[in-house]
């Protein structure tokens, strides 16, 4: 049933930093601190999301990051996106992670456990994760290609990426869409980049362990008490790990996974994204002069199955798809909502969309006021507002829901959410995550501080560029 919903001193970026301290910081002061974030997590070839708790290069961050770097530093963003792709296979695809080699890189799970040479479409090196993310690529190439002043180097930037975006597209389209339908599903919750989302509850609550051989793990993820207890469940993890395993014993073959998988879902989030990058690869590849017949050919069929398959009438939102269980799994998230950036929606969807954002569910009342916007029902009764995925807001799926908004000119509401990203991120610092509660008195945000694409989309809200593009 559906679960109804009724360059600053670097101390300014201590968790521990006075409240007082983000207030009214001004613009150019934000800006010159956002870049130190990004400053601080560099590495010799790619930007870590964050200090100490994500010591590689993630995918999707990635793209987020290298959109902020391109306001002020083209060169680096290219590199950034160069070196995501050096871990990209041989069949097109693209791991969730790029590893670092050094001791000081602890994460779990690590290279090791991956154990990603088990397929020869595997990179040698860089070693990489297993798994994917929602593929922003796309977008974020067009993005770069906006920003740019020098538009002869950018468009051989993206000459040289388009191919391998496409390839990554063909992967997705080739091994994750059974139905030929034009929805990928993903086969693992962190596929989703919403890793502990209520929406995964369901799936995951059927995977039964009782006879399952965990391998044994240590979570990396733990160490710091104060944010340990935001963070997935030690279930969760048992879960996650023996999916994992599972990929490793079918050696990441896409149709033998495909066959015992009990995760397999479709996610309007992610095929939302999938729908904004097949739009930017048609807009890169006219600009190119390449042949876009195929990627149309798949814009098409996602645009017409999201809205076949995952649009909800009833709550002006897009479900997801238990694939394995052949069922909806309808949760109000904003993953649900956020097809809005992918030009989704009809008009008239979207200004459903639209009065569910403004409804309690999402909107908070004048008693309750809330930050732009939770990840998850507000009325929800296992709703979380510090736990990860489960309530909190993301300065991600701000970007985005901006994005989308404005898109169906719901300019009013994109403003506010821009706004009370930029009003979070000057009280309480580049921090991962954020309550959305504004009647909640903290001096933090939640996860970890001086996250990176939280810098990085500050960097782009606060841009000259940005209101005109």
């Amino acid at each position: 049933d559906r679960v109804k919903t009724g360059a600053p001193p670097a101390s300014i970026f201590s968790p521990t930093a006075p409240f007082n301290m983000f207030i009214n910081m001004d613009k150019k002061a934000l800006l010159e601190a956002a870049k130190a974030v990004l400053e601080k997590n560099r590495t010799p070839h790619f930007t870590k999301p964050a200090p100490n708790l994500y010591p590689h290069q993630w995918n999707w961050d990635a793209g987020f990051i290298a959109i902020g770097l391109a306001h002020y530093d083209m060169a680096r963003a290219e590199a950034e996106l160069r070196h995501l792709f050096s871990g990209q296979w041989s069949n097109g695809f693209l791991p969730h992670i790029i590893f670092r080699e050094e001791a000081d890189a602890r994460y779990f799970p690590g290279p090791d456990f991956w154990q990603t040479e088990r397929n020869p479409a595997a990179p040698s090196s860089p070693a990489t994760s297993g798994i994917t993310q929602p593929p922003v690529h796309g977008f974020v190439l067009w993005r770069l290609y906006e920003i740019a002043t020098d538009k002869d180097r950018a468009k051989a930037f993206l000459k040289s990426l388009f191919p391998k975006v496409v390839a990554l597209h063909r992967h997705l389209y080739e091994n994750r869409d059974p139905l030929d339908e034009g929805l990928i599903y993903i086969r693992h919750p962190w596929e989703s980049g919403t890793d502990n989302s209520p929406t995964w509850d369901a799936p995951l609550a059927k995977i039964d362990l009782s006879n399952a051989d965990l391998p044994p793990y240590t979570r990396q993820d733990l160490q710091n008490p104060k944010a340990a207890r935001h963070r997935p469940t030690d279930l969760d993890y048992d879960r996650y790990v023996h999916l994992v395993d599972l990929f490793r014993q079918n050696n990441y073959d896409e149709r033998a996974i495909f066959e015992v998988c009990p995760f397999l879902v479709q996610c309007p989030l992610f095929n939302g994204i999938l729908s904004k990058s097949n739009e930017a690869l048609i807009k890169i590849g006219a600009l190119l002069g390449e042949d876009i017949a195929e990627i149309l050919q798949w814009h098409e069929l996602t645009l017409f199955s999201l809205n076949e398959k995952l649009w909800d009438e009833e709550w002006g939102l897009y479900n997801a798809f238990d694939l394995r269980h052949n069922c909806l799994l309808p949760v109000e998230t904003s993953s649900g909502i956020l097809p809005l950036f992918g030009n989704v929606p009809t008009q008239d969807q979207a200004e459903q969309t639209l009065r569910l954002l403004k409804h309690p569910a999402f909107g908070g009342t004048p008693d309750n006021p809330v930050w732009r916007c939770p990840t998850y029902s507000l009325l929800a009764d296992d709703v979380d507002f510090e736990r990860y995925w489960r309530g909190p807001v993301w300065i991600n799926m701000n970007w985005m829901l901006y994005h989308g908004l404005r898109a169906f000119d719901f300019n009013q509401l994109a403003e506010q959410v821009r706004e009370d990203s930029l009003e979070l991120l000057s009280r309480f610092g580049f921090y991962e995550y954020f309550d959305p509660r504004k009647s909640v008195t903290t001096d933090n945000g939640y996860g970890t501080p001086q996250f990176s694409w939280s810098a990085a989309l500050c960097i782009d809200f606060l841009s000259d560029s940005f209101q005109d593009h």
